[in-house]
């Protein structure tokens, strides 16, 4: 089977994809990575499920919508090694994958307060809408709560 370039799929995630995170047992946060595309590509994340691991999910089509796949990586032993090799090729996903990562280092393993995780999405949300905002800003805000929490 054929293998995507680490270039390659930055482009897919800057065009298509997005990076933000998961809430499990309501303490814990996790990075997740998805790639959505037609139906009719789903050969590129086939292709990139057999070379990463990840989930493919299917949404099927209604009205005017095509079918579509999904492809997921969540967590930081799936998510962050496809990042830290993606990362320095990304244009508009480049500041969530850096803040993604600095999850990995600052708050894996760790329980979280409401206040950490709405922060957390809040500010992966503005960097969404503004793909210059630097992922720094974000970590100050979130060291920031945690440190009121103590």
């Amino acid at each position: 089977m054929k293998r995507l370039s680490w270039k390659y799929l930055a482009g897919l995630i800057d065009g298509e994809g997005c990076v933000d995170v998961q809430v499990t047992s309501q303490v814990y946060v996790r990075p997740r990575l998805r790639i959505a595309l037609t139906d009719t590509s789903r050969f590129l994340l086939e292709i990139a499920r057999t070379n990463f691991g990840g989930v493919l999910c299917d949404r099927p089509g209604s009205g005017t919508h095509q079918a579509s796949v999904s492809w997921e990586l969540a967590g930081y032993a799936s998510a962050c090694p496809v990042l830290r090799n993606v990362v320095n090729h990304l244009f508009l996903k480049k500041e969530q994958a850096r803040f993604a990562l600095w999850m990995e280092t600052n708050i894996k393993g760790k329980h979280v307060s409401t206040e950490v995780r709405d922060a957390i999405r809040e500010e992966l949300a503005l960097m969404k809408r503004d793909p210059h905002r630097l992922s720094e800003k974000a970590q100050d805000r979130i060291l920031g709560c945690d440190s009121r929490k103590r």
